[in-house]
């Protein structure tokens, strides 16, 4: 179960709370909403309070950015649920939010206003990094920053989704459905604002309640009117009834009496659309469509009176969810079906009647009839008798057979296709998706590909097509006693002759492989056919597990009569990427001579990665057969001569440690600043370590920070040893949440036994302190912990335990930790 956040709106002075909740989020504030929280957040006990007037004066500056940046400004999707949020804000009476965290602060052991303080102090810096996005008007660091660690892919991608609505979805939907309320004064009704305001006096005998689009039937001196939520009187109280009123077609009517008759009124116009003169009147729910009923009989009519169906009847007409309209017959249970235009589909069961398109239905086979019929837009049987129907999805045409024979029938031009063929099969695959009303079928001349709608083959049937199949999105491959060759429907264009077709290796940019001799080619996703170079075959194997079945093994085949007709050394074909690539599989396999081989390849075409990499086994005993510490470091230098990050830092470390050269750590550092210069976090790390332990530098907390936080953002993460910067420097905010991000509790538990034992950043606690002192020597021997937990179940009186004491002596001793 998800822990909520709660939101409500509250005056500072006075403490009065706005009567309804604002709305409830889980565990965190939505991105989209920070810079509402931004404004003088402050917290007390478990609550956090912010200023509401500036924070959403802040709000719609970051969605000016938003609609700016997407180009959403002039969509009505966007404005329409913006303007709505942002008008129920602006409407909100008091000068505060509050956020109550109780349900999420539970979720941990930390008191419940410590949680709400650090929360403020990340609430604050977040808040820094929405303001430079909209001080740089810029989005793009942004989103890296906030956005990616949500699960989103962009604020967009939040934006357009459909429960979020644009920010809208994130509240409770009383506050902007409901821009009023109704109150009582002597027996009377009125209605208030929001903020208490009267807008409509109290005048009327009764106020109903409103509709989702804001109307509601009134009542006053015993008659009936219509009566908007902002106050507005749209309908006189005139009618001697009034029914709620109905939203159809983007317009509001309202079903009225007037001596005793009903008939429907325009709300806007006020204008009686339907005549007063039915003894009941009731719209069909889902359709917009009424009963009418006059003398004794039911009609169905529309908004403007118009009779949909011309005769009436004793039954009244009722809605079918598979959109037909239907009455229901005395002595059967079949029940007679109607279309929304009042074309009659005749006599059948519930639930057998199903759409095809455009006004088309077919039957379901029932108790009443064993096999299918079809009937068409006008009402009449198109066939009977069927045994198969096959409809697909956004075709205009389908099929059945009948008898043992296929038939297909074209709705839009309202004829059967290829009477003059005898149909013996239709094949149903996956290409349905890409290709409307195209038909993989065979007759008597063999298997072809048929387009209902244009009536025209694209690929006419034959006997010569040993096999015809859906191969890409638009594209057939078919196999012949020759080879195969493609069929594009897109370009309606037929290949030449090949040895083999396949799917392309990289989907997304190649859409077929095709193999002919000792050639391979490319057609790529632009309809362009490239031929395959040798340098690009190594890079296409690297991928051969995009391939499934026969087209994989043919392309594995093809790539082995490459490489024997290459002979030895055939990688010396490859591009950069996959040489490195294959070098690295050898090291993973344990075939370092074989890396070593490809390695060598790439330094001597100048690649610096493949120089480090080779390095890198000269300088390790790992591979003790290969170790030649001059070799490599030669390798290293000239890679650092081109400025590659790694090398810079793998000759820090040698000179770090005097391995290969004489230890000088001026040169060193050096060599580790030009490495983080060029980015690399791992050198920035390496900087971090010297100034934090100042073994060979003057130890410096300061610089420590700032390298480990450059390493931090190249994901090099030091979490300890930034805890351990910030207690020495007594911030013990910030050491707060670097203990925080200690999921694992390898290394928190001793700061917070000393915190609360010397009630550092937290009031003093010696009960928690005992429980993380504890905790903490689960993980590591620390002395401090053991010299306190000796302390307290010794000296202190409110905790002296003497077993508990001879425990943790016997620890310390069996683990030799001295005190």
């Amino acid at each position: 179960m998800a822990h909520r956040l709660y939101v409500y709106n509250i005056d500072s002075k006075t403490g009065e709370q706005y009567p309804y909740y604002l709305g409830e989020w889980n565990y965190e504030i939505p991105e989209l909403l920070l810079p509402l929280f931004s404004c003088d957040p402050r917290a007390k006990g478990k609550l956090l309070y912010f200023d509401k007037i500036n924070g959403v004066e802040r709000l719609k500056s970051f969605y000016q950015l938003l609609g700016e940046h997407y180009q959403l400004l002039y969509k009505k999707a966007y404005y329409e649920p913006v303007n709505k949020m942002f008008e129920m804000l602006d409407n909100l009476p008091y000068d505060t939010f509050v956020i109550n965290g109780w349900d999420v602060f539970n979720m941990s052991d930390e008191k419940h206003s410590d949680q709400a303080r650090n929360w403020v102090f990340e609430i604050k810096e977040r808040s820094k990094l929405y303001d430079k996005a909209m001080a740089k008007q810029n989005l793009g660091w942004l989103e890296k920053e906030i956005v990616t660690r949500s699960g989103y892919g962009s604020f967009l991608e939040i934006l357009e989704t459909d429960w979020i609505d644009y920010g809208l979805g994130y509240w409770n939907e009383d506050l902007y459905k409901d821009i009023s309320e109704t109150f009582e004064d002597n027996g009377l009704w009125g209605l208030k604002d929001k903020k208490g305001n009267i807008i409509t006096p109290p005048v009327y005998e009764e106020i109903f309640a409103f509709s989702e689009e804001g109307i509601a039937v009134a009542q006053k001196n015993g008659k009936y009117g219509y009566l908007r939520n902002d106050g507005k009187v749209l309908i006189e109280c005139i009618y001697e009834e009034a029914y709620d009123s109905l939203f159809i077609g983007n317009k509001n009517y309202g079903i009225i009496e007037i001596d005793q008759k009903c008939g429907l009124l325009n709300i806007e116009t006020g204008e009686i659309v339907i005549p007063c003169e039915y003894e009941d009147l009731e719209m069909l729910r889902h359709v917009y469509l009424f009963n009418a009923k006059k003398e004794d009989k039911f009609y169905l009519i529309d908004v403007s009176n118009k009779r949909v169906i011309e005769e009436g009847f004793d039954e009244p007409f009722e809605f079918n969810y598979s959109g037909l309209v239907y009455r229901s017959l005395k002595g059967t249970s079949k029940k007679a079906f109607y279309t929304f235009e009042g074309v009659f589909l005749g006599e059948h069961p519930e639930d057998v009647l199903s759409e095809i398109g455009e006004g088309y239905y077919w039957v379901k086979p029932n108790k009443f009839q064993k096999k299918i019929s079809i009937i068409k837009s006008d009402g009449s049987l198109l066939d009977t008798e069927i045994d198969t129907i096959m409809l697909l999805d956004y075709y205009t045409s389908f099929a059945y057979r009948k008898a043992k024979k296929w038939y297909i029938y074209d709705i839009k031009s309202g004829e059967f296709r290829l009477q003059t063929h005898t149909i013996e099969n239709i094949h149903r695959d996956w290409f349905v998706q890409f290709m409307k009303n195209v038909f993989l079928l065979s007759d008597e001349n063999g298997w072809g590909l048929y387009n209902a709608a244009e009536d025209r083959w694209l690929l006419p049937s034959s006997k010569e097509y040993k096999k015809l199949e859906s191969c890409r999105e638009e594209i057939f491959r078919v196999t012949t006693s020759d080879g195969m060759f493609y069929f594009d429907q897109k370009t309606d264009t037929q290949s030449s002759i090949y040895d083999y077709i396949g799917e392309g290796i990289e989907y997304n940019e190649q859409m077929l492989c095709l193999y002919k001799g000792e050639q391979m080619f490319i057609l790529d996703t632009k309809r362009q056919l490239h031929q395959v170079s040798d340098n690009q075959l190594g890079a296409l194997y690297e991928k051969r597990h995009n391939l499934r079945g026969k087209d994989q093994k043919y392309f594995l085949d093809f790539y082995k009569g490459w490489t024997e007709r290459k002979g030895a050394g055939y990688e010396k074909y490859f591009d950069d990427a996959t040489l490195m690539s294959r070098a690295e599989e050898y090291i993973n396999e344990g075939k370092i001579e074989e890396a070593v081989r490809l390695y060598e390849i790439g330094v001597s075409r100048g690649n610096t990665d493949m120089m480090v990499e080779l390095g890198y086994i000269y300088v390790h005993d790992d591979y003790p057969e290969f170790y030649d510490l001059e070799k490599g470091l030669a390798l290293y230098e000239k890679a650092a001569a081109k400025n590659h990050a790694i090398a810079w830092n793998n000759l820090g470390y040698h000179y770090q440690n005097g391995i290969g050269y004489p230890q000088d750590i001026k040169k060193a550092l050096k060599c580790f600043k030009k490495s983080a210069e060029s980015g690399e976090g791992l050198a920035m790390q390496n900087l971090g370590l010297l100034y934090f332990y100042g073994e060979y530098v003057l130890q410096d907390y300061d610089l420590a920070l700032e390298y480990y936080k450059q390493a931090e953002k190249k994901f090099y993460f030091n979490d300890e040893k930034i805890a351990e910067i910030y207690y020495q420097k007594s911030d013990y905010d910030n050491l707060q949440r670097y203990l925080r991000k200690d999921k694992e509790n390898t290394y928190s538990n001793i700061y917070y036994g000393i915190m609360y034992d010397e009630g550092l950043g937290v009031k003093m606690n010696s009960k928690k302190a005992i429980k993380y002192y504890e905790k903490s020597l689960e993980y590591a021997y620390y002395t401090t912990a053991l010299s306190r937990l000796l302390y307290f179940y010794k000296e202190d009186p409110a905790f002296a335990d003497p077993e508990k004491y001879q425990y943790w002596k016997r620890f310390g001793e069996e683990n030799e930790m001295e005190l």
